[in-house]
Order: structure tokens, then C-alpha cells, then sequence
């Protein structure tokens, strides 16, 4: 079910269901039209908000007195938030008269305190998993097939579309071992993607997905989702890899004692105002000077495609140097670009004409996430990565997102602060590795004498040098 498209017009659907309980139709009308006047409700704050917005901006510029517009604005916000949890209780009481209570995996507290993680992950009517079939997907046969089941299913990402298949082979030649799960009928009821890694260096692995935060199993049902992964690592046996790698965001309970699971990733999820003005004012005093204070210099920002992949890049892999960890090619932002022409974008902060800091946007359904982002270390005293992030929100609430997701971290560590002071809260990641003849999970130790002995070389590469070698090494590394 389209819980989207149904929860327009429930009362439709209900009769068209041809549900004999005349009780219920009463009640999901009344719900509906309750509904629909805090709708009403809510379209009248985001005008008012709109237009108070306006106002705050315009006493800016004159220098003019804003404590009472900015007191106004933060009373409406309080009144959006109280009229948007009403319209989110009440679709829910309208879905209870249609589909089953569903069990919500375990969140921590910081998880509770957003609304982005409670959303049904499976569809209500029950499987016959007696006839589901696991198969090797035939890209020669029907690619948009693929792309239709992710684009119907709640728990997917960007990252399980299949143009992803064609950016890795286009930049890295990596081979791909995408699986789909079929009923009796033919329909796909279950996805999972696979990249096929090899090196003697870094080993031979399977990975779901590499270079992003997630991609594992998505289905109708996590039973259907476990077939999936037994399924991919029963093709891990037969090539015979040193492990294989699922990146969910989800715990799974009923894998073997061969699976070991990762959990101090997270991404950071903030929930986006329906004005900049808001998320302006949401923002603690030190971050708001942070932002303010690279707007005194001589700075730009563009959003754009391929028309600034050489901005982009030269910032990029500059800093990724500066760091001593090796850059992506050129080539694999330029396919992302290419193969994503609505969903990617990049935004680049200019300082007195000249690149300075950039970031890779990808953008589905609600959400907009930056997998990719950099600042040159010279302009740091300046400010100008607070900035950047700042016309990206901007950006990210101007195209209408509701949600901006800042990319995986590792709790506690630098990135996560510096995202926390955003809003942005903690949404777990699972990483499952399957090891057939290990007992440790393969990591790089950053801290280990020998790791810090090359980031140390790599820093001290000349950028051609560095530029030249990091694609031939990033390309083994998930």
C-alpha cells in the first residue's frame, strides 16, 4: 500500500476495499476531516511564518528592531510543532483501521526526539514465503523494473537504485552481484545489492554498499531480507571472498554465529523548519556568529552539475590530502553527476572568486544528504565550512526537504560534534559483516603506529602525486 497516495483520500480507499463495518468508515471520516482542518490549520502558520520571515529580514537590513518579530517567530514555531505532531497522530489513527501494529526496533533516546525513524518498514498484508525465489537480476531484460520496487519501498535509499551498478563499473571497474527476491507471480518482493572488491592487499570482499553508509537487504518481509543475504553469502562461498560486508540500518536478530555486527556508526539526521529564518533561529548564539562571520568577506556560492566539477574536485582533493587519506577519482563524481542528473548537485563556497569548500549532494524522496564534503585548511580561521553548510540547509529547505542527513560518524569522535551542534541526531547503522574464517572483524586502526605512519607520508605527497595514487587505492577500501 502507498501510504502516501492513500492517506489523500482514505475515505475512498476504505469503500473501494469494500470493508463491510460501517463503525469504521464513520470513524476514519471523522479522522479524515479532522485531518484535514489542522492541515488548514498548519498552511495558515507556514503563511505567517512565511511572511514574519520577510519581516525579520527587512529589519535587518534597516538596522531596525527585531526582538519582538524574532519572539513572534519562535512562538509560531512552537505552534507549528504542536500542529504538525496533531496531523502526524492523526494519520496514525487512521492507519490503525487498515493495517496491523507493527513492533518498532529498540532507538535510543536522542532517536526518540525525532520523528524520522518511526515509519513502517514492511507492507501490512501477510507473504506466502513459500513461493519467494531468490535471483540474479537481469539488467539486460528490464533496468527500470529494479528502480520501480526501490522507489516503492519505505526502508530504501538512493543507494539501492541500480544506476550505482553502472558508476562503479564507469569509474572503479568493480563487478556487481545484484540479487531480487520474486513471488509466484513475478513481482520483485525483495532487493539486495552487491559489489565484489578484490585485492591481495586489502582482501577480497562482498560489499552492500560501498563508499556510503548503507544499501544492505530491503523486502517485504525480514524474512525475505535474511533469504536475501543467505543468498549473497552462499555466492560469497562459491568465489570464494574473505568476508562480505551489509551496511543496514536496522538490527537483525536471526543471523548466524559466522556474523558480527558493527554499531559505533551512525548518520545524523536534522529535521528541516519550513523556513531558513526557523532553522536560523533553532541555532544556539555561538553557531549563528559562526555563520555570520564569514559573510563579512568577499565569498559566493554556487549549486550546480557538471559545470563545477573542477571546482569542486580541486577543493576536494586538496583537503582529502591535507587529511592523509586518499581521494576519490574524478571520474566517480563526474559518473554520480552524470547518472543522477535530478537527484546530485554541487555546492561550492567561493572566497574572493576562488574555491575554498564544497560538497556532493544527493537528493530522494524527503531527504538530501552530502556523502562528500570539503573545505580548504587555509580558510578554516574564516569560518568558511560553517558557511558552506549553512547555504546548503538554505538550499535543502528552499527545494523543499524535509530532512538533511549529514553523513555517517563514528559517536563522539569530531564529526559527530560538529554535527550535533547542527540539530542533527543519531540514527544507528549496523554493519554485518559475514566471516567464514575469521574471528575479527577487518578494520582499520587509525590510531595504530603504522596507520599514522601513513597518513603522515600521505600528507607530505605532492597533490598530483596524491591524486594519482588515491583512486588506485580507494577502490579496494569500502
Amino acid at each position: 500500500m502507498d501510504q502516501k497516495k492513500f492517506l489523500l483520500d482514505p475515505v475512498t480507499y476504505f469503500l473501494k476495499q469494500e470493508i463491510n463495518d460501517l463503525d469504521r468508515l464513520i470513524t476514519v471520516k471523522e479522522l479524515y476531516q479532522e485531518r484535514c482542518k489542522t492541515e488548514s490549520e498548519l498552511r495558515i502558520i507556514k503563511t505567517k511564518t512565511s511572511f514574519l520571515s520577510k519581516q525579520i529580514g527587512d529589519a535587518k537590513r534597516n538596522k531596525l528592531p527585531t526582538d519582538k518579530l524574532i519572539a513572534n517567530m519562535q512562538a509560531l514555531s512552537r505552534t507549528r510543532k504542536i500542529i504538525s505532531k496533531k496531523v502526524v497522530k492523526n494519520n496514525q489513527d487512521i492507519l490503525k483501521n487498515f493495517i496491523q501494529p507493527i513492533t518498532l526496533p529498540v532507538i535510543d533516546s536522542s532517536e526518540k526526539r525525532t520523528n524520522m525513524v518511526n515509519k513502517q518498514r514492511y507492507p501490512s498484508t501477510p507473504l506466502d514465503l513459500r513461493n519467494v525465489s531468490i535471483y540474479t537480476f537481469d539488467f539486460s531484460n528490464n533496468q527500470d523494473e529494479w528502480n520501480q520496487y526501490v522507489s516503492g519501498n519505505l526502508a530504501a535509499s538512493i543507494h539501492h537504485r541500480y544506476e550505482w551498478r553502472d558508476i562503479l563499473v564507469q569509474s572503479y571497474d568493480l563487478e556487481s552481484h545484484y540479487l531480487c527476491a520474486r513471488n509466484d507471480d513475478g513481482n520483485i518482493v525483495g532487493i539486495l545489492p552487491m559489489v565484489y572488491m578484490t585485492s591481495r592487499i586489502f582482501s577480497n570482499k562482498l560489499v552492500s554498499m560501498p563508499f556510503f553508509q548503507r544499501g544492505g537487504a530491503i523486502a517485504d518481509s525480514p524474512s525475505i531480507e535474511l533469504q536475501l543475504i543467505q543468498a549473497a553469502v552462499n555466492y560469497g562461498l562459491k568465489i570464494k571472498v574473505d568476508y562480505a560486508e551489509f551496511r543496514d540500518d536496522i538490527s537483525r536478530d536471526n543471523l548466524s554465529n559466522k556474523f558480527f555486527t558493527q554499531n559505533h556508526k551512525v548518520h545524523m539526521i536534522l529535521s528541516l523548519p519550513i523556513s531558513t529564518q526557523e532553522l536560523l533561529l533553532s541555532f544556539p548564539s555561538k553557531l549563528r556568529a559562526q555563520i555570520k562571520r564569514p559573510q563579512r568577506e568577499n565569498y559566493s556560492f554556487k549549486i550546480g552539475n557538471e559545470n563545477l566539477i573542477d571546482d569542486f574536485y580541486l577543493v576536494y582533493s586538496r583537503n582529502m590530502r591535507d587529511l592523509g587519506s586518499p581521494a576519490h577519482h574524478k571520474s566517480f563524481i563526474r559518473n554520480i553527476l552524470i547518472n543522477f542528473p535530478h537527484e546530485s548537485k554541487l555546492a561550492i563556497i567561493y572566497l574572493d572568486n576562488k574555491p575554498v569548500g564544497g560538497g556532493l549532494l544527493l537528493g530522494a524522496g524527503n531527504t538530501l544528504e552530502i556523502p562528500l564534503a570539503s573545505t580548504i585548511k587555509r580558510v578554516n580561521h574564516l569560518s568558511m565550512n560553517m558557511l558552506l553548510y549553512w547555504k546548503i540547509l538554505c538550499y535543502a529547505i528552499d527545494s523543499g526537504y524535509e530532512l538533511f542527513d549529514f553523513g555517517r560518524s563514528t559517536r563522539d569522535a569530531a564529526t559527530y560534534r560538529f554535527k550535533r551542534q547542527w540539530g542533527a541526531e543519531p540514527k544507528q547503522l549496523y554493519w554485518n559483516h559475514w566471516l567464514p574464517n575469521k574471528e575479527d572483524i577487518p578494520t582499520i586502526n587509525p590510531k595504530s603506529l603504522k596507520y599514522q605512519a601513513v597518513i603522515w607520508l600521505w600528507k607530505n605527497l605532492p597533490i598530483g602525486l596524491a591524486n594519482f595514487l588515491g583512486p588506485k587505492i580507494i577502490r579496494y577500501i569500502p
